[in-house]
């Protein structure tokens, strides 16, 4: 009894050392993954819009996968996602990305392409950062079908369905070139009417409990 207790010991604490290598691994991962978002931001710094709206869109699809009761894995790919979706209008004329007036079928078309651009840069890295791109690539795709790609319904990345909700509620209360920013009850009910439409009903509900509760109101800031 006393040998086969020995062995149960001496097997615990050989399992318990290998379990916290293997956290100190993940922990060392994890740090070089945050790393890179860091690094990757910095190329869109170069656009204080773009930077600023990253940062909002990234806040609020947290807050809404939260809500969803995804675990802190997926809300934090869902964050870094957010934090890169746009890094493919790099690609892009600031011109086309500024202008004021309509844009012809042909300059829509180019900003369309921001989506395959941005998973073209994250390709090279796409070790650390793969769960993300199929985010990135879908997030405008609708839940019907009509965006950018055919994809729709539960096809579509749920963390693209959640960043798709994310992005265009900035996008409506945010000052554009062509537009004056929306009020936030504004834009809450176009969400709204875009539900099973645009947007996934499930995520339209998650936004509006965040929403109530004052939670998708972010100082136009950089933290």
């Amino acid at each position: 009894m006393m040998a086969w207790g020995s062995v149960l010991i001496c097997t615990a604490y050989a399992m318990g050392t290998l379990y916290e290598r293997h956290m100190e691994k993940v922990k060392e991962l994890r740090k070089t993954y945050q790393g890179l978002i860091v690094i990757l931001r910095h190329f869109i710094s170069k656009d204080q819009y773009t930077e600023n709206h990253c940062y909002r869109v990234s806040v609020y699809a947290s807050k809404i996968a939260a809500y969803l009761g995804l675990d802190d894995d997926a809300i934090e790919d869902i964050r870094s996602a957010a934090l890169l979706h746009d890094i493919g209008k790099l690609k892009v004329s600031r011109e086309l990305l500024y202008k004021a007036a309509r844009l012809s079928d042909d300059e829509y078309k180019q900003i369309q392409k921001h989506v395959s651009n941005g998973a073209e840069i994250l390709e090279p890295i796409k070790g650390p950062l793969g769960r993300i791109i199929p985010i990135i690539l879908a997030h405008h795709d609708k839940y019907d079908g009509n965006g950018y790609r055919p994809n729709k319904g539960e096809a579509i990345p749920l963390g693209a369905r959640i960043l798709a909700v994310a992005d265009v509620y900035d996008a409506l209360t945010s000052d554009r070139p062509y537009r004056k920013a929306m009020a936030p009850i504004e834009a809450k009910e176009i969400i709204v009417k875009g539900a099973g439409k645009d947007f996934d009903p499930r995520v339209v509900k998650a936004f509006l409990m965040a929403f109530e509760r004052g939670e998708m109101d972010v100082p136009n800031f950089v933290v």
